[in-house]
């Protein structure tokens, strides 16, 4: 993994005199595609290029930076991505080795991306690190709408990416909008900004979670929005609050679903399943980076 941060110090000559100064400001003094976590620096931010659709600048949730997607497409598999619990790392726009790039440009016949003879660096849209039982493994991901790929010049620069990460024996995926999960995505895009909407203390989070517990198990047919309504109601609260405390909840995985499968439009309280950890109180609560 580490390999493929330092790919221009050296860099050869030839590669170099390839590359507009600009891209070889981006690499090397502004450090663009290094570093891992909060320090990464994606190769190419919503302001570097035109994207298809709308542009977006968010907080990731595995490592707490401002990440830089560029289409639709790309948020929702950034998304899935990072709310997988055993993802350790998400990085954007990945810059790609041009040496390896021109390399198998030129063994394969395919040409390689240009602007005015002038080298252009690839990327991978997405690069992504999982911890597996301890051990680091890699995933490249690539997105791209249904549409483009029949351009076939677009499946060209897929083609070259493909090959770069089978030579660096690196898994790489194709993420069209048919791979997309939408309920899961439109469940994820419901709890994700609640995750640090409250900073409960042990007591209050405990206390929390045993009253929307008790309301769910009282009611279990009922629409989840009408039981915390009833909540609200028994406690004084402005109405909403206990929505909002069971989404915060949902979030720090106190309660699950088959978010695969069941919009949060349409959930009932008897499709709520409370954690084993949440219940024997050895849970682990996540606080704001």
């Amino acid at each position: 993994m580490n390999n493929y941060k330092d790919f221009l110090k050296p860099q050869p000559r030839i590669i170099v005199d390839l590359l507009e100064s600009a891209i070889i400001k981006r690499l090397t003094k502004e450090k663009r595609g290094q570093g891992f976590g909060m320090d990464y620096k994606p190769f190419l931010t919503v302001r570097d290029v035109p994207s298809k659709g709308r542009v977006h600048r968010r907080p990731s949730i595995t490592h707490g930076r401002i990440v830089h997607l560029l289409s639709d497409l790309e948020l929702a598999v950034f998304l899935l991505f990072d709310w997988m619990p055993d993802v350790v790392d998400i990085r954007e726009q990945f810059p790609l080795d041009p040496e390896k790039t021109l390399t198998i440009s030129k063994r394969t016949g395919i040409k390689h991306p240009a602007a005015k003879g002038t080298l252009q660096v690839m990327s991978t849209d997405l690069f992504v690190d999982f911890d597996r039982d301890g051990q680091i493994v890699s995933q490249a991901i690539s997105v791209k709408y249904r549409d483009d790929l029949e351009d076939p010049r677009v499946v060209e620069k897929q083609e070259l990416e493909r090959r770069y990460w089978e030579a660096a024996a690196i898994e790489w995926f194709l993420f069209t909008e048919n791979e997309i999960p939408v309920t899961l995505i439109q469940n994820i895009k419901w709890l994700i900004s609640h995750l640090y909407s409250y900073e409960l203390d042990s007591n209050a989070q405990w206390s929390t979670f045993s009253r929307v517990l008790k309301a769910i198990e009282t009611f279990p047919e009922n629409k989840i929005a009408m039981v915390m309504r009833q909540l609200d109601e028994q406690q004084s609260q402005k109405a909403g609050t206990h929505l909002q405390y069971l989404r915060h909840l949902l979030a720090q995985g106190a309660f699950t679903w088959d978010m695969a499968e069941i919009n949060h439009r349409s959930l009932r309280t008897g499709q709520l399943v409370p954690s084993k950890h949440w219940l024997n109180e050895d849970y682990e609560y996540v606080y704001a980076q």
